[in-house]
């Protein structure tokens, strides 16, 4: 090798490096800024981490609530919980070393796209200007923010086969294809997508379709069989697959929209930005749109990227209009849409006089960054009039001292109707065996719901479980001499950082309280609180 061209490579990799090192830098700082808030803030649990908080009691092959859920987020949250306890620190630690590692993904898959320090960078930043990350992810997400970093270290290693032709890279292939298909189904979507846009371009075909992939395939089917083989060991379960699929409502249009808008939803308002901030961001689109396919001996990464998401949108609409895939959510597309930014990237950097550009786009993503901060703060700390649910400030906290107060027992087992209190009383007993009914159902390996012993608790006027539902599960599972009207009633008045304690409150009944008092007395405990 020429003195040179060693000259050259050094130079690039210290490019690379001291963009990475920003993005590091900027990602932690964003990350200690909304951690940092969140848990000042509350310990309360919201949306899919109190279902994923009753799971992780127990390490399962897989979990019967949505067998179409694989378990990787399960099994890590489980880890995390018994090293640094089961409240909402141990969903943050993921999440963010989640989003901290998709940045580093995103920029490496970028600059060897590029080989532009900036630019990948900026593809970087323009995670803030994706509503689905830079609002949504706070606080709604589990199993996709690990689908998002598998794509994205599937796309790297991908990106690396095809230009530099590493034999290892096959086995970082299965190993990410692996540990994908355990994430989302969405995953299997993007992989498939992946193989299509590498067929369009014979450069990537030769380096990619190899008799060491059948390699990366076996790593791959080693990993996931497990899940595989539980899914197939029940028909039940293949059903909860299969109901992905209606043919009835093939071509219908809501099915269909759900399909076409999903990429421009999920990318949104990124996608809608960059022609505003980038002149010549349309022209060099459409050039990019009209051009088929590379028919060079070099792989050309941005259109591999740009590929990825016309084949994964081909696929979403085919599925509507033959199959009748009803239209997913936006945030489960995250995974799928994800590398497209590399090629809206690209288009950018290539559309002319950039400077003033990225330097107005780098204002604009770093000011919205700040107001999206800003509007999380009013809807932790201020709550109502800000928020709708307001879940920050329910007070599980002071129901669980009642409970304890009453003598719920530390160790004992606890049933419940609703996740969201379910979710929420594992970290007050953590020792506890939390009961779901109802949606999730779930009893962990520890329950004892004999004699007795267990207690049970429900919300009171919940505005999702009516009275009707919540006797419907709870009546059958009580001891003999006990009944639904035994319940003892615990209103729990909010606490809130200028406002009078008890300007609102929240209302829970229990009954059977711990192992000491025999079954029938809870009667006799007292209404607890002041009535709503």
């Amino acid at each position: 090798m020429s003195d040179a061209r060693v000259d050259t490579t050094d130079e690039r990799m210290r490019e690379q490096l001291r963009g990475l090192a920003v993005v590091l830098g900027a990602v932690l700082v964003y990350c200690a800024l909304h951690v940092g808030a969140r848990l000042l803030a509350s310990p309360v649990l919201g949306e899919d981490d109190v279902v994923e908080a009753v799971f992780a009691q127990d390490l399962q092959v897989a979990y019967d609530f949505f067998p179409r859920q694989p378990p990787l987020y399960n099994w890590v949250l489980y880890g995390v919980q018994q090293v640094i306890g089961v409240g909402v620190e141990s969903f943050l630690l993921i999440k963010y070393a989640a989003l901290t590692l998709t940045a580093v993904l995103l920029y490496l898959a970028a600059f060897r796209a590029f080989n532009d320090r900036l630019f990948a960078v900026l593809s970087v930043e323009s995670l803030a200007l994706i509503y689905q990350i830079a609002w949504r992810y706070h606080e709604g997400f589990t199993h996709e923010v690990l689908a998002m970093v598998l794509v994205m270290a599937s796309v790297v290693v991908v990106f690396g086969i095809v230009t530099r032709l590493r034999v290892s890279g096959f086995v970082l292939l299965g190993v990410c294809a692996g540990l994908g298909f355990l994430t989302e189904p969405t995953y299997y979507v993007f992989i498939v997508s992946l193989f299509l846009a590498v067929v369009m371009q014979p450069a990537a075909r030769r380096a990619l379709f190899k008799p060491m992939l059948v390699v990366s395939c076996v790593i791959a089917a080693a990993i996931a069989s497990p899940y595989w083989m539980w899914v197939l060991d029940d028909p039940d379960r293949i059903a909860a697959w299969g109901r992905l699929i209606d043919f009835g409502s093939a071509g219908s249009v809501k099915n269909l929209w759900a399909a076409i808008r999903g990429p421009f939803a999920y990318l949104s308002p990124l996608i809608v930005l960059l022609p505003i901030v980038f002149p010549g961001f349309l022209k060099t689109a459409r050039a990019d749109l009209r051009q088929s396919a590379n028919t060079s001996d070099v792989t050309n990464l941005e259109q591999l990227s740009l590929h990825m998401a016309l084949a994964a949108f081909l696929m979403s609409v085919a599925g509507a209009l033959l199959l009748g895939v009803q239209g997913p959510a936006i945030h489960v597309l995250m995974p799928l849409y994800l590398p497209m930014v590399i090629w809206l990237f690209g288009v950018a950097r290539r559309s002319g006089d950039t400077d003033v550009p990225v330097s107005r786009f780098a204002k604009v993503a770093i000011a919205i960054a700040c107001v999206a901060f800003i509007a999380r703060l009013a809807n932790m700390f201020v709550l109502d009039p800000v928020c709708k649910t307001c879940r920050w400030g329910i007070p599980y906290g002071a129901l669980a001292a009642e409970m304890r107060a009453q003598g719920v027992r530390g160790d004992g087992t606890i049933v419940t109707v609703d996740k969201e209190l379910a979710g929420n009383l594992r970290r007050y007993f953590p020792n506890a065996a939390i009961v779901m009914r109802l949606y999730p159902s779930f009893t962990p390996q520890d329950a004892d719901l004999k004699g007795g012993q267990a207690t049970y608790v429900w919300p009171k006027g919940h505005r999702k479980l009516p009275a009707s539902s919540i006797e419907m599960f709870i009546a059958p599972m009580l001891p003999e001499g006990v009944a639904m009207s035994d319940a003892v009633r615990l209103t729990i008045p909010w606490d809130h950082l200028w406002r009078e304690s008890g300007y609102r409150t929240s209302t829970w009944e229990m009954i059977g309280v711990g192992q000491d008092q025999p079954p029938g007395t809870a009667a006799l405990l007292r209404d607890v609180g002041t009535s709503q």
